[in-house]
């Protein structure tokens, strides 16, 4: 019985040597499966794959694009260059700026093919612009001949009028000074003037303006005093003490020395503004009628709810 014992004592398998049952290798794989970072690493991994060899047709095949550098675009690299330096490009400068146009062309290539500019305010305004600078090309205007520029100044003549000019001298009331009696003391100034057969200069507020104007237009008047002076200075016929008139820092007596009637423009006097707004309406009016026969092309639908929702707020 004991010899049974030790032998089986004896015969007893050592723990180190005891088989170990190995992992389930399915079981692990499933649970690194349901893992959210390798979800997201297999979808990062198929979105690149989807862009290189079916979203990039530049990629996908070495021959879907091609950039001809023509003798015209070499000619008009020289000639920008020419323009900012004054002279012409070394053979090197040259070469790098030919490297130049091909890198700015492949990224915008590539730009367009991943669809950057949609939605684009900038790209949009970009080339609303150059459409219409496209429309005043194919739209050239001929030069007016003067039948035709005396038939537009006659029709505005009004626009072209030159104004009268008027040499005086001025006496300046202050505002600051004389309050609420500014213009009344003006005019009891003016009463004794008009009525003095020989009146001396009189003495007004001190002023940072001249006393004397030679024939100043309605321009230089309202430059220097502001206010409704020139207005009401252009309705004088008469030489001698007028006023008050009222600039934006008082009022003021002016004696008129000399008279420039105005009159109804001549072209030669006007000649360069009425060409350059004739110029301008037949520009707007071309443009537009070219606006009118693309815009014809479209069906214009506007959601009327949105775009006026006080609206229909009012009606429900």
């Amino acid at each position: 019985m004991q010899e049974t014992v030790t032998t089986l004592i004896n015969n007893q398998t050592s723990p180190s040597e005891i088989p170990v049952e190995p992992p389930s290798q399915p079981k692990q794989f499933l649970r690194i499966l349901r893992e959210p970072l390798v979800h997201f690493l297999v979808l990062g991994a198929l979105l690149f794959g989807l862009y290189f060899w079916v979203g990039s047709p530049s990629m996908a095949s070495t021959s879907a694009k091609q950039i001809d550098i023509s003798a015209p675009v070499i000619q008009s690299l020289k000639a920008t260059w020419q323009l900012q330096w004054g002279r012409e490009p070394t053979e090197q400068q040259l070469q790098t700026l030919v490297d130049n146009y091909v890198r700015d062309e492949v990224l915008y290539q590539e730009a367009l093919a991943l669809g950057l500019d949609n939605n684009d305010t900038i790209v949009r305004r970009r080339l609303v612009q150059k459409m219409q600078f496209l429309v005043e090309d194919v739209n050239a205007l001929r030069e007016p001949s003067d039948e035709v520029l005396e038939a537009y100044l006659a029709a505005h003549a009004d626009r072209y009028a030159i104004p009268g000019r008027f040499s005086f001298n001025q006496v300046y009331f202050s505002r600051e000074l004389h309050g609420d009696r500014t213009d009344a003391d003006a005019q009891e100034l003016l009463t004794q003037l008009q009525t003095d057969s020989n009146p001396t200069q009189p003495r007004g507020d001190r002023t940072m303006l001249r006393k004397t104007y030679t024939l100043a237009s309605a321009k230089t008047l309202n430059n220097t005093f502001g206010g409704t002076l020139a207005q009401e200075i252009a309705e004088v016929t008469e030489k001698g003490w007028q006023g008050p008139f009222h600039s934006t820092y008082g009022s003021h007596l002016v004696n008129i020395t000399e008279i420039d009637p105005g009159h109804p423009a001549t072209l030669t006097e006007v000649r360069k503004n009425v060409r350059l707004d004739y110029l301008r309406e037949q520009r707007q009016e071309l443009d537009e009628q070219f606006y009118q026969q693309l815009r014809d092309r479209y069906t214009i639908s506007i959601d009327q709810d949105a775009l006026h929702p006080s609206v229909q707020e009012g009606k429900a």
